[in-house]
């Protein structure tokens, strides 16, 4: 039987893995994008934090995706 307090950590997870690369996207692109010289230099020296962001959000979908192909192959 599958809670839904079971359900919403794995949801959760999704959502967060997707925000996290959605941020890590825009600080790296956004360097690329932006006309001003001052805002392009603070942003690209985030560029590190942005990969970082990148990578953690693409582990937490691709754990959000690993659950789910458990759960599916258990049943």
């Amino acid at each position: 039987m599958t809670s839904k307090n079971n359900q919403r950590p794995n949801d959760d997870l999704l959502w967060k893995g997707v925000l996290l690369a959605a941020i890590g996207l825009i600080v790296l692109i956004a360097p690329h994008r932006l006309q001003s010289p001052q805002l392009r230099d603070i942003v690209a020296g985030s560029a590190g934090l942005g990969w970082l962001a990148l990578v953690l959000g693409a582990g937490c979908v691709a754990v959000w995706g690993w659950r789910g192909y458990r759960h599916w192959k258990r049943h």
